[in-house]
């Protein structure tokens, strides 16, 4: 709707300038503010990183000072705001694709382990303006968590990013291994829990569903955000199970959770917990 309204006073400023007689500088300046009235593109470069090199699924990895292998490495992303420097914020409209991005959510693939296909970027448009921060929501929006999968549009129809047993999504899905065997492997899946209901659309109490908000000059058409392995896996070690959902409360879980800024006990971003692991680079 702000793109249709954007484009009709886009043909009206046209119209008005093809018609008026003033001077070249004025249909310059009227050409100017129409330009700073546009959107303009957002690219999110999205990238993991251990011991300050991008990781690379199914191969060794040097992180926290230890070995480990990932085997998978995706995450929803959505709800993405720009800051400006009085605090005030614009929403940034996602592109759509039905592969990667719609309605408003953006699988980044940053692993080969279980899929060839790979996805780094989201993308979209926003206001024009200087922006000096970004908010944004690791996890799928509650008014979409819990959608029919079998009838939603790619990236929301993806049967390994979802929880049959709680009918909602993985909000983030990292799967790896501390030997090389595969053995000693540790599955974070972070997705909504505590879900009651038939069908349970929205009524899970415990949501970790993480909001993060970094400071920073922002360069909206070319920005990278990193996710820092190693302070992921800072306090971690592997547990018996190799399972680490929030719902099973396991102490080795704890780390790994709260790392995303999570409180591990409800599941809220109440700042309890700093996120640790993503920056502007």
């Amino acid at each position: 709707m702000n793109l249709f309204k954007t484009f009709i006073i886009s043909i009206l400023v046209t119209g008005f300038i093809s018609c008026n007689p003033n001077s070249k500088s004025d249909d310059t300046d009227t050409l100017t503010l129409l330009a700073l009235a546009w959107p303009q593109p957002v690219s999110l470069e999205f990238e993991a990183l251990a011991n300050g090199q991008k990781i690379t699924s199914g191969s060794n990895t040097l992180a926290d000072a230890r070995t480990v292998r990932f085997s998978d490495f995706r995450l929803f992303i959505s709800e993405i705001k720009l800051i400006r420097a009085d605090g005030s914020t614009s929403e940034v409209s996602f592109a759509t694709d039905n592969v990667w991005q719609s309605n408003g959510v953006a699988l980044v693939d940053l692993e080969t382990s279980k899929t060839t296909e790979t996805n780094t970027k989201v993308l979209g448009t926003v206001a024009p303006g200087t922006y000096t921060g970004i908010q944004f929501t690791v996890g799928v929006p509650e008014a979409l968590n819990h959608l029919d999968k079998n009838v939603q549009p790619a990236p929301l129809n993806v049967s390994s990013m979802y929880w049959a047993w709680t009918s909602g999504y993985k909000h983030a899905n990292i799967e790896f291994s501390y030997k090389n065997d595969g053995t000693e492997y540790t599955l974070l899946h972070l997705g909504s829990t505590n879900c009651s209901g038939a069908p349970n659309y929205g009524n899970c109490t415990k949501k970790f569903r993480t909001s993060v908000q970094l400071t920073g000059q922002i360069n909206p058409g070319n920005q990278k955000i990193s996710l820092d392995v190693d302070k992921l896996l800072t306090g971690h070690t592997y547990g018996n199970m190799g399972m680490c959902m929030p719902g099973d409360a396991a102490a080795t879980c704890q780390p790994l959770i709260r790392a995303f800024g999570l409180n591990d006990t409800n599941g809220a971003a109440d700042g309890t917990y700093t996120q640790r692991i993503f920056s502007l680079k």
